[in-house]
């Protein structure tokens, strides 16, 4: 996760645009990655549950499998828009420094 800030001199040269795209990118990573850790909390512990059985059923099987997608599926949208806003930081770096 990105999670250092553009420095101080560079943010007073960015317009209002730059700055407001910048300040939503920063919000929707730290949400994504808060729920992929959440997702792929409750995907451990289900599996963890799961794991105490001897015979789980097909059902069981199927949901912690889904469980597992999920986790996969957060962590991929995370850090594709964690990406995002490291190429957006890149682009401003070369424009203003």
């Amino acid at each position: 996760m990105t999670n250092c800030r553009l420095p101080k001199k560079t943010l007073t040269k960015m317009n209002k645009r730059e700055i407001t795209k910048y300040e939503r990118l920063m919000k929707e990573v730290d949400k994504l990655f808060d729920h992929m850790d959440k997702v792929q909390r409750a995907a451990t512990r289900y599996g963890r549950k799961i794991d105490k059985i001897k015979e789980p059923t097909a059902a069981q099987e199927k949901k912690e499998q889904k469980m597992i997608n999920d986790g996969f599926r957060a962590m991929y949208f995370a850090h594709k828009k964690d990406d995002e806003l490291s190429k957006f930081k890149n682009d401003i770096k070369k424009k203003y420094e």
